[in-house]
């Protein structure tokens, strides 16, 4: 008799009477035969697991671990980054390049922290690494500076071609995916599991930065966000009116009555105001228009650079009678700052892009990037702009989306709003958000009046666009320079605490970092809903009180002598009364934006993968599925 075991899962012969088992010898011959074949089909199937459940066990150690001192040291290094994160569909994985400054780590030792520079959207300049406002901190902390050039930009190619198709995997999911994944592989392979990682841009490498944090906090220590949007918004008109402001109002009527005149020439005599540009008469009037005006606009957003509202829009009001001065004048202007070198007009020409080749500036994926996500289209504010009215959101979705990708396309801004808006940074912890008072692009931000009870702001008035991460200049304000040394005393709070973090983890607390005056840091530990007050802050705040320092400062760089009793503490108790959190109005999405729609887009999946094991994901998956139907098949044959 041939009976099944439920244990073993193979066939057993049990012993019967002679007289049945000689009358039945045929046929227990046969069956015999019958079950060695299935024994032999099995050891086939079950060594075809094993080869192919045998990388599952070594996949944590494919990577090669290696010490630091060992990277040569070059310009550019490359990562093998997995296209597509959102799914089990491998379809494969593409070189991400990288750039890392080490100067500062000891020879063959460990660093204190990692600066991990997101480039943003544009090419990665390995020079990053080398130049940046926090350069002098690594250099005093022997940090390690990392930057990762993002997907769809400079070299960093997924595909051969950037077709809709291709395209389709430049998402904000994507990225922040590529950011952890290609961290935690290069923390395996340097052995820097113990080290603190912080991560810093400034404006779209900034909000990356800053979403980083927020959605993988035990990745980061911190991050730095500087000029940096987080809010998506289909009509971008407090651009416009930003803009207007900084120009002031006899400069910007100035610029109205210009483009005025503009638009009224180009009816009569196109191709002579187009040639006052050195554009060519078949440039589209709307993206001549759009050059024009985006040159001003560029020009106010890095004012510290330019110095278009100190240098030159008071020599450009003087003009503002004479229609025809002031087409000579900008057109001088234009020239001279944007298409010197040779540059066309072709080289701002968004439709330019509408190849499916690689673009290696950045300009398809940027434009890709606010025609499905976050909109960002800056367009007039009302009839008082100097912006034509033709250059509208429906131009945005209806023409250049459309012409780019070939068809109108509506950003997903209510989902990129929900998922990673400005207000979902309320309660997260050590991010450090610094915005400047002339910047249009602060109008996105974090509002200086909203309370972040575990997080930071700098602001810096009359400055503009990213200007704290431009060079220091002798020209340099007070409070630009006050502002560069508070962002430098923060980010040694976030490397070394004053606040102790062993105790404070004793406590169930988070060490967390405070303005203590306008050029220094501290950081406290925050538990059970108050903060708790080291010995050694205690003694520094009753030095400071003996001193008659303030927690502000003067035109000198030197603390002020103002009595400020709110940062005195003489109580030797651990709980202090300083409030960790009080009411503030959150920042709302402008509903009247969101109403005016040209066209619609289908949303995104916000699904996203676990990280525990991010560097072999996909292919774990893919193998288990394998081995579960070859297993299943094996059960199949024996049932």
């Amino acid at each position: 008799m041939i009976i099944k075991n439920k244990t073993t899962k193979c066939f057993t012969i049990i012993p019967s009477s002679s007289s049945i088992l000689i009358s039945n010898i045929k046929s227990t011959i046969t069956t015999r035969n019958y079950n060695l074949k299935n024994i032999y089909i099995l050891l086939i199937i079950i060594l075809i697991n094993l080869i192919m459940i045998e990388p599952i066990s070594s996949m944590e150690n494919q990577i090669n671990t290696t010490p630091l001192s060992s990277m040569p040291v070059q310009p550019y290094y490359i990562f093998q980054q997995t296209i597509n994160h959102l799914s089990y569909d491998t379809i494969g994985t593409f070189e991400q390049r990288f750039s890392v400054n080490k100067k500062f780590v000891p020879i063959n030792g460990k660093p204190k922290a990692v600066f991990f520079l997101v480039s943003g959207e544009g090419p990665l300049s390995s020079e990053i690494v080398n130049h940046n406002p926090f350069v002098q901190i690594a250099n005093e902390t022997q940090a390690l500076i990392v930057a990762l050039e993002l997907r769809y930009y400079g070299e960093s190619m997924p595909f051969l071609n950037m077709n809709n198709s291709n395209m389709a995997y430049l998402t904000t999911d994507q990225i922040l995916e590529d950011l952890a994944t290609f961290q935690v592989f290069f923390t395996n392979k340097y052995q820097l599991n113990d080290i603190k990682w912080i991560i810093m841009g400034c404006s779209y490498a900034g909000t990356i930065s800053a979403w980083y944090r927020l959605k993988y906090p035990h990745l980061v220590t911190a991050a730095i966000a500087s000029s940096s949007p987080f809010r998506a918004e289909l009509r971008f008109t407090e651009y416009d009116v930003k803009v207007r402001q900084n120009l002031g109002a006899p400069c910007s009527k100035a610029f109205k009555n210009l483009f005025t005149y503009i638009e009224h020439l180009m009816i009569k005599n196109n191709s002579y105001v187009k040639s006052k540009f050195t554009c060519e008469k078949q440039l589209d009037d709307r993206m001549f228009l759009y050059l024009l005006s985006e040159a001003l606009t560029y020009s106010v957003q890095y004012d510290a650079r330019f110095k278009i509202i100190s240098g030159f829009c008071p020599k450009f009001v003087k003009l503002t009678n004479s229609s025809e001065a002031l087409l000579d004048m900008f057109s001088s202007y234009v020239k001279n700052m944007f298409l010197f070198q040779n540059v066309s007009c072709d080289a701002y020409n968004l439709y330019e892009f509408a190849s499916n080749e690689i673009d290696y500036s950045g300009t398809r994926s940027w434009t890709w990037q606010l025609c499905r996500e976050y909109g960002w289209f800056m367009v007039p504010s009302g009839p008082d702009s100097f912006k034509p009215q033709s250059l509208g959101e429906c131009w945005w979705q209806n023409d250049v989306c459309k012409t780019l990708y070939g068809r109108a396309m509506r950003p997903t801004v209510d989902r990129i709003n929900m998922v990673y808006g400005s207000t979902n940074f309320k309660y997260i912890s050590n991010v450090l958000f610094t915005n400047c008072g002339n910047d249009p692009w602060s109008t996105l931000s974090i509002d200086p009046s909203v309370s972040l009870p575990f997080s930071q702001q700098i602001h810096i008035p009359g400055e503009s666009h990213c200007a704290n991460w431009l060079s220091e200049q002798p020209t340099d304000s007070i409070e630009l320079k006050n502002a560069r040394a508070l962002a430098n005393s923060f980010l040694r709070q976030f490397i070394k605490p004053d606040c102790d973090e062993n105790d404070c983890g004793t406590k169930n607390g988070l060490c967390i970092a405070k303005k203590l005056t306008d050029l220094q840091a501290t950081s406290v530990c925050i538990s059970n809903g108050k903060i708790q007050i080291s010995n050694q802050l205690k003694n520094q705040l009753n030095i400071m009180k003996e001193n008659g320092t303030s927690t502000t400062s003067n035109g000198n760089n030197n603390p002020s002598t103002t009595n400020n009793s709110n940062n005195n503490n003489n109580n030797s108790q651990n709980e202090n009364s300083i409030p960790t959190s009080h009411s503030g109005n959150s920042m709302d999405i402008d509903e009247d934006d969101q109403r005016e729609v040209c066209s619609s887009n289908g949303s995104m999946s916000s699904s996203s993968p676990s990280k525990n094991s991010l560097h072999f994901t996909n292919t774990l998956a893919l193998t288990t599925t394998l081995s579960f139907i070859s297993i299943l098949s094996t059960l199949i044959l024996i049932l």
